[in-house]
């Protein structure tokens, strides 16, 4: 499916009874009564909907007030963006060489990744860099680094697709292409995200109920190829601090100058500091390559169009799901020690990479999963062996299905920014005898973020995408449900109670 082929007739709806759906836009108004929260819709009656690579330039005309303009950037971003884009490798006869062209995808993962975890960015560039230095996501280690291929490879993500490596074989195990996700993380910016220190400095204000949006970090580079060359795209920040940040935007904080001021600032300063570690790993490499900043995915370009998006009281969705879950112990106080271990084991009970059966669940916990009811075989397991750690004593688990991985990115592989599933462990900050687990909302994920991939699918395709949502966050909470009720003594079986911390 080429995406710059789309006709955007196909729109993300939740029906209030039948659940989330795709539907034509022709069957838009027949049903529009029945909806409960509708997140394309709004946007579609607010903006329209743009599609990888166009401009939706309609709702930037002299009708536009200005409180609705987008207040950084250019006035207008999209979900993902593309920062350079290197030449396929050649055999000796001028042909693409598809296996050492993939080969490079991997080289060039490791490259960017190993400057990331080695290099004090504020120390090389002070005039860039604002915040502290970055860190390549799972490794804790000190500011100077002498990392190597070998230290960082564990910390890329493959995720797979449905594509061959080399397109003149069929696909298998060895022959089966996956996108190389490269997780970056800056404490500097994480902290005032997560509401952990003020944003604005000392007469700023903290991002409340901040600890509740950790499942959106880290910061995400994807590099995958195809015949026509390598791309290295990135989940844009922009994207991050606005539709799962668009609380705070109307938030009272937002009252108080200094972090009015830093907060509509750091979505781009932290774009910025990204695209500048990427373009330095590679020129101090001296690859050749093309730099770019092409707009893929749905473009936004008013506030009202971004804000809708959660407006939960219009027909926004949530972009997470909170649950809490009581301790056994009406004395026990929960610590960050403590998160960290609960996700540990639901690392275990998931599978992970280091337990040699990866993706194969144990039979009790198999045979209550939504999708092997429905007799699909999800294989989930851990991106990482170890939760990753963000400030404010959250813990994140990466969970990834390559099922429903392989089915997601037949809608655009530069889509892989918005996977894995994310899952985060929190200690309750109103009430430590809790535990929170918070998961992204996979409805608001593929209503949000694979909107523009989905308009050219036939029925068949659009119902296998709404159950695969369906099943998703299914499976993921009966994953989590199953550890804390077998595997985590301190847990009172049963108590998962959903929480709305957050109020759109």
């Amino acid at each position: 499916m080429k995406l710059s082929s789309l006709k955007h007739h196909y729109f993300f709806i939740l029906d209030e009874y039948n659940g989330p759906k795709f539907i034509k836009q022709g069957e838009i108004m027949k049903i529009q009564t029945k909806l409960l929260g509708s997140l394309a819709l709004t946007l579609l009656l607010t903006l329209g909907m743009s599609g990888c690579g166009d401009d939706n330039t309609s709702s930037t005309t002299d009708t536009t007030t200005s409180t609705d303009v987008i207040p950084f950037g250019d006035g207008e971003f999209a979900a993902y963006e593309r920062v350079a884009v290197f030449p396929t490798v050649k055999d000796a006869n001028g042909d693409v060489d598809f296996n050492a062209t993939y080969a490079k995808v991997s080289a060039l993962a490791n490259l960017f990744a190993i400057h990331v975890a080695n290099i004090d960015e504020p120390v090389e560039d002070n005039a860039t860099f604002k915040a502290t230095n970055w860190i390549l996501a799972g490794t804790e280690l000190p500011t100077v680094n002498n990392l190597t291929d070998a230290n960082v490879t564990g910390h890329i993500l493959g995720i797979p697709t449905k594509l061959p490596i080399d397109p003149t074989e069929p696909v298998s195990i060895t022959n089966t292409k996956k996108v190389k996700v490269v997780e970056v993380c800056n404490s500097g910016y994480a902290s005032q995200a997560l509401g952990v220190v003020n944003v604005g400095g000392e007469n700023g204000a903290k991002v409340a109920k901040g600890s509740y949006h950790a499942t959106a970090l880290p910061c995400e580079v994807t590099i995958y190829n195809d015949a026509d060359g390598i791309y290295v795209d990135m989940l844009n920040p922009e994207t991050i601090f606005t539709l799962f940040f668009t609380e705070v935007f109307t938030s009272v904080e937002m009252e108080n100058l200094d972090f009015k001021e830093a907060m509509l600032a750091l979505p781009t300063q932290v774009k910025k500091e990204i695209y500048s570690m990427i373009y330095s790993a590679f020129d101090a490499a001296g690859e050749d390559y093309n730099k770019t900043s092409e707009k893929l995915g749905t473009i936004y370009s008013t506030m009202s169009s971004v804000l809708a998006t959660t407006d939960t009281a219009n027909g926004g969705k949530e972009p997470y799901r909170h649950y809490t879950y009581t301790a056994s112990d009406p004395t026990k106080e929960f610590t960050a020690t403590d998160a960290q271990t609960i996700a540990a084991k639901i690392i275990t009970v998931m599978t992970s990479d280091e337990e040699g059966v990866v993706g194969v669940q144990e039979a009790a916990l198999k045979s209550i999963l939504p999708s092997t009811i429905l007799g699909v075989t999800p294989s989930w397991k851990s991106g990482r062996v170890e939760p990753l750690k963000v400030p404010g004593g959250s813990w994140i688990v990466e969970a990834c299905s390559p099922t429903y991985a392989k089915e997601a990115l037949t809608t655009g592989e530069f889509h892989t920014g918005a996977l894995p599933c994310e899952i985060a462990v929190t200690v309750n900050p109103d009430n430590n005898n809790t535990i929170d687990v918070s998961f992204l909302n996979p409805e608001f994920m593929f209503g949000a973020m694979f909107a523009d991939g989905l308009a050219d699918m036939n029925e068949t395709q659009i119902a296998d995408f709404n159950q695969i949502i369906e099943n998703i966050n299914g499976d993921l909470k009966t994953i989590v449900d199953y550890a804390m009720d077998n595997n985590i003594s301190e847990i009172r079986a049963y108590s998962d109670e959903k929480i709305t911390p957050i109020v759109y």
